[in-house]
């Protein structure tokens, strides 16, 4: 395979230069036979905020934007990137560019990939949806009730300074918000996370008792679980207007889904 030469050089982050610490936050590489030149930041900033306390997303997210579109004006006028150092060497305020490196590609695209990933990185982990609500929507879409559900708005609770996310939502006289609550199998811990469903359950119905009314309803995996635990969390959700079902039991969900669909016209 061709092999062909390239440059690269990191692009770094400062708010204070005169400190001499830089945090690498992107990756330049210009192969002027292909021709070719790619500029990629990282989506997240943790080492950032990390070495020098929070930093503003937007205000970074500016001097990225502002950077590359200084990179694409200086190659279109110096596409071999004879001159780029004289160009990194002006830039050296809260973004510099470090000196061009030289490297051997076959393909741009992969290498420029294992570069970016070893020398500079996403910054931040993945967000993985909660094993329980993968397990929910599982159970859903195995049981046919999935295009039955929505997806709720964000709900804002700005009297408790509070807002509140859940990923199902389907009409039932008043409008139910279904969420999963996986429990500790110890009983204390499992106790506190049920009692902290309870709390955003009842403020929930209390900030819609007006209309139009809402409620949380929580499946959860009692699995590791006494029943004397489960029924003391039903009457507990039961007293707090919090519906309440077991993730090994969920035919009565089901049904019920499926009867308010056609009551409610949605099929």
């Amino acid at each position: 395979m061709s092999k062909f030469q390239g440059k690269y050089a990191l692009v770094q982050y400062c708010p204070v230069p005169e400190r001499l610490e830089f945090v690498n936050i992107g990756l330049m590489l210009v192969v002027p036979d292909q021709p070719y030149l790619e500029i990629r930041f990282a989506t997240g900033q943790s080492r950032v905020d990390r070495l020098f306390g929070k930093q503003s997303k937007a205000y970074l997210d500016a001097l990225k934007a502002s950077f590359r579109s200084r990179l694409l004006d200086q190659f279109k006028v110096d596409p071999q990137g004879k001159y780029f150092d004289n160009f990194a060497a002006r830039r050296a305020n809260e973004i510099r560019l470090s000196p061009l490196q030289p490297i051997l590609v076959s393909d741009v695209v992969a290498d420029f990939n294992e570069l970016f990933g070893s020398l500079v990185g996403d910054q931040e982990p993945i967000q993985r949806e909660p094993q329980i609500r993968r397990k929910l929507r599982e159970a859903f879409i195995k049981h046919g009730v999935d295009n039955l559900l929505e997806k709720p708005d964000e709900i804002d609770l700005p009297e408790y300074d509070l807002s509140l996310s859940v990923p199902f939502g389907y009409q039932n006289g008043c409008y139910n918000l279904i969420d999963g609550m996986r429990l500790p199998p110890q009983a204390a811990e499992g106790f506190k996370e049920a009692g902290k469903r309870a709390i955003e359950g009842n403020l929930i119905w209390k900030h819609f008792e007006n209309g139009p009314r809402k409620k949380l309803v929580v499946v959860g995996d009692f699995s590791r679980q006494s029943n004397g635990f489960y029924n003391a969390v039903k009457d507990q959700f039961a007293q707090a207007h919090v519906g309440l079902y077991r993730l090994d039991d969920m035919r009565p969900l089901y049904d019920d889904i499926q009867l308010q669909a056609q009551v409610h016209g949605r099929h």
